[in-house]
């Protein structure tokens, strides 16, 4: 499917966070919100977010991209999974905190024995072996946690190199930064620098095919906008939101 395609490429869109670009962001954010008026109920930050898309564009096109392009086609296939399983690791420990946060407690033991399988059996992480036996791959982040508190998404945001957003998933990014995860007993910048960008090669890759549906579309910032929103509800409610009684959205994404 076309539309539910595209969910994928939203979700991927997500570059790597880091407190001084979340800092910048937000006083961007502030700027634009006290210098332009209200432009619409749905996007009251219309002008602010379509420069940042703009900009994100720009930049992914003159070096993300070709960057992308050289790690797909010299890497090969197996190390890239390696890759990616070796990044869903590092997140475990957040989503078990968020899990327990909103009351999945299973949630949160079957992904902290993923952890511990993954971390050791699977070799720190690089093999999925806790899927091979029952325990497959969750996400939850801090937007979903507040989400399911009752909290509503307020205006959508694209945040200048972090993507797409709203506010209160961009509320959710800071904590973020003080939950554990497998590397946060490491107090190295070259370690964070290394991993946002190999988290940043990762994810591009894995849309790249999607480029070409996101050109055909006659504004692509509109069509981005309303997936985005569509795929955090898919993520909220477990792939089963109030108004999709049929399933995920990423598992009609993988039909075929």
């Amino acid at each position: 499917m076309e539309l539910t395609a595209a969910v994928k490429f939203v979700s991927l869109n997500r570059f790597a966070r880091s407190s001084g670009l979340f800092g910048v962001a937000l006083l961007l954010i502030m700027q634009t919100g006290c210098a332009t008026p209200s432009l619409g109920p749905d996007d009251p930050l219309a002008s602010f977010n379509r420069a940042s898309y703009s900009f994100n564009a720009g930049l992914d096109q003159a070096l993300i991209k070709p960057l992308t392009i050289g790690y797909q086609r010299y890497t090969p296939a197996m190390v890239r999974r390696s890759i990616g399983h070796f990044l869903d690791n590092l997140a475990e420990p957040a989503t078990a905190a968020n899990a327990l946060l909103q009351g999945k407690v299973g949630e949160a033991t079957n992904t902290g024995l993923r952890f511990l399988i993954n971390s050791t059996v699977g070799v720190l992480g690089t093999m999925d072996v806790a899927t091979t036996v029952g325990l497959p791959l969750r996400h939850e982040d801090l937007g979903q946690t507040l989400a399911r508190w009752g909290l509503p998404d307020g205006p959508y945001l694209v945040l200048p190199l972090l993507g797409p957003s709203n506010l209160r998933d961009t509320v959710g990014i800071l904590p973020r930064w003080y939950l554990p995860d497998a590397l946060s007993s490491i107090d190295e910048h070259a370690i964070d620098v290394a991993r946002y960008s190999l988290l940043i090669l990762h994810r591009r890759s894995g849309r790249l095919h999607l480029d070409p549906l996101l050109s055909e579309q006659p504004d692509p910032y509109l069509f981005e906008q309303a997936f985005y929103r569509q795929y955090r509800l898919d993520q909220i409610y477990d792939g089963a939101p109030p108004d999709s009684p049929g399933g995920s959205l990423e598992q009609d994404l993988f039909k075929d």
